[in-house]
């Protein structure tokens, strides 16, 4: 009889944290926004960089791929567009 004491008091504290976020204006975890309803993350685009390119990653042989662009560059021109 005491464990399932025990259990009903976990379950009702698992129960009240959730709602402590649900009662939040906007809830969030660690920095990210939860919708309300589901708890879930709130996933949101990253905004435009005005045509700029934000990031590369390395294919091989001295070259990288821009992101978002595409373009397949070399490390000279990689820092240029970075800078």
């Amino acid at each position: 009889m005491k464990n399932s004491i025990s259990d009903n008091k976990s379950h009702n504290s698992k129960r009240k944290q959730s709602d402590r976020l649900r009662d939040m204006d906007t809830p969030t975890v660690m920095g990210y926004e939860l919708d309300r309803e589901t708890l879930t993350p709130i996933r949101r685009p990253l905004p435009p960089m005005n045509g700029r390119d934000i990031g590369s990653d390395p294919i091989g042989n001295g070259t990288f791929k821009m992101f978002p662009s595409g373009d397949i560059v070399d490390f000279a021109e990689r820092n240029r567009r970075l800078n």
